[in-house]
């Protein structure tokens, strides 16, 4: 399967624009904005990326989330953002890209198109001391990604939470070992892909949560609300209970069930439509 960590080891790893915090209202609360992971759609974009922000647009995201840059640069994907009425609710970026060495270019290049939001989307370890070292590597980018007005986050797939080392969850491991200033990108499909209650671990770290990463469980049909038959799915009910907080910017809508096609992405938007919540 090819996944998001493939595509970033093949260097596609790129540029976003500026996330704006969530402004539409039910109920008289703030809402998050409703965004799609372009990765949802990456062989579309390959083959006509402006044409796929306009029918992206027109389904009615708000936003797009990057994950790599068509070897397009930043002032080309401003002008394709802007042309076709959309923002960037962030970009994900390889764990290299934070280091020391590289930082302060990440940081210019980003902060130079208004980029918000950088999330490192994989990283996986088997020992404490590994989970340590890679903690250390955001505690220590954080504070300068923070003065730059940025916000430095992680990424969830399932093997967080399915994984344990001495008896404690991965998850844990490295959530416990960052700095708090650190932000956590909760992929709420993976977590229920992996048997775990998200609500529990939404209210775990409640302060931390800006993006949520909607996904249906696996394997399926990528669509929210369509859970593989025989499954009981996300119960997205209590989800968006839980992130009606202030502290949720991002719904960014995620879909790998078959980049080459824009059918699945408007189930999704359609599901939060009907939800209230787009």
């Amino acid at each position: 399967m090819f996944t998001r960590r493939h595509f970033l080891q093949a260097g596609l790893a790129g540029v976003a624009v500026s996330v704006i915090p969530g402004v539409s209202q039910a109920a008289g609360k703030s809402l998050p904005k409703v965004a799609v992971q372009l990765y949802s759609v990456r062989e579309r974009c390959k083959d006509d990326l402006a044409g796929t922000l306009k029918a992206i647009h027109e389904m009615g995201y708000v936003g797009v989330e990057l994950a790599g840059s068509y070897g397009k640069p930043a002032s080309e994907w401003t002008a394709l953002l802007k042309a076709n009425g959309l923002i960037a609710s962030g970009t994900h970026t390889g764990i290299d890209t934070i280091k020391p060495d590289k930082l302060e270019k990440t940081i210019a290049e980003y902060k130079a198109i208004g980029c918000t939001y950088l999330t490192v989307p994989w990283l996986n370890a088997d020992t404490v001391e590994k989970w340590n070292d890679y903690a250390t590597i955001f505690n220590e980018a954080v504070a300068k990604v923070k003065a730059a007005g940025m916000v430095l986050s992680y990424h969830n797939h399932q093997h967080e939470f399915r994984e344990k080392i001495n008896g404690k969850r991965k998850w844990e491991i490295f959530c416990d070992a960052l700095s708090p200033e650190v932000c956590l990108q909760f992929d709420v499909g993976h977590v229920v892909s992996a048997g775990e209650d998200p609500v529990y671990w939404l209210k775990k770290y409640p302060k931390r949560i800006p993006t949520i990463h909607a996904k249906e469980i696996y394997p399926g049909p990528g669509v929210l609300g369509k859970a593989p038959e025989g499954k009981v799915g996300v119960n997205w009910d209590d989800v968006f209970k839980t992130t009606d907080a202030d502290v949720t910017q991002w719904y960014v809508v995620e879909s790998e069930a078959d980049p080459k096609s824009l059918e699945n992405i408007k189930g999704c938007i359609d599901f939060l439509k009907a939800k209230g919540r787009a």
